[in-house]
C-alpha cells in the first residue's frame, strides 16, 4: 500500500490510503474514520455519520444505529487495514519465525534456544500446517472394575 503506513495501530490512517482500500466508496471511508475517532465504535460512527437522525439515549434509535453501524462495518476489509498497518502475512510469518528461531542468555551471556518461547510457536505453525489441532487431548483409558458383591 503506501511507503508512509502508519506501524502504530493508534496512529489516525491517512486518507489517501483509505481511498485505496475502500475502492473511493466515500460513505465506507467516511463510517470508518468516524470508527476509529468514536474508539471503535460502529454504533457512534454510525449516529455521527447521520448527526441529528438519531439520539443514542433513545433505545429505539440505539437499537437502528447499532444494527446499522455493524452492517456497515461488515463491508470493511479488515485484512487490507491491518496490511495498511504493516501487519499483513508478511509480518505475521516474520513472527512466527522470529519465534522459533528464539533465544535466551544466561548470566554468564552464553545464549541457547528458549523452547519454551519456542514451543507455543511451533505449536501454531502445525496448527497452521493441520500437522496439530488447537486442542490436543490425550485420551486415557480406564480398565478399574468395581464389584458390589
Amino acid at each position: 500500500m503506501s511507503t508512509t503506513a502508519p506501524t502504530d495501530i493508534s496512529v489516525e490512517p491517512n486518507t489517501k490510503d483509505l481511498k485505496k482500500i475502500f475502492n473511493g466508496d466515500n460513505e465506507l471511508m467516511m463510517f470508518f474514520n468516524e470508527w476509529w475517532k468514536a474508539g471503535r465504535n460502529s454504533t457512534k460512527a454510525y449516529s455521527e455519520l447521520h448527526k441529528g437522525e438519531y439520539d443514542l439515549t433513545n433505545p429505539d434509535d440505539y437499537a437502528v444505529c447499532a444494527t446499522l453501524g455493524s452492517r456497515l462495518f461488515k463491508k470493511v476489509d479488515i485484512f487490507q487495514v491491518l496490511v495498511m498497518y504493516g501487519m499483513g502475512p508478511e509480518r505475521y510469518f516474520k513472527q512466527l519465525d522470529d519465534g522459533l528461531s528464539a533465544m535466551k542468555s544466561d548470566m554468564t551471556g552464553q545464549t541457547y534456544p528458549d523452547h519454551k518461547t519456542r514451543k507455543d510457536y511451533h505449536d501454531k505453525l502445525g496448527r497452521l500446517l493441520g500437522i496439530e489441532t488447537a486442542n490436543n487431548v490425550i485420551n486415557v483409558q480406564n480398565n478399574n472394575f468395581i464389584s458390589l458383591d
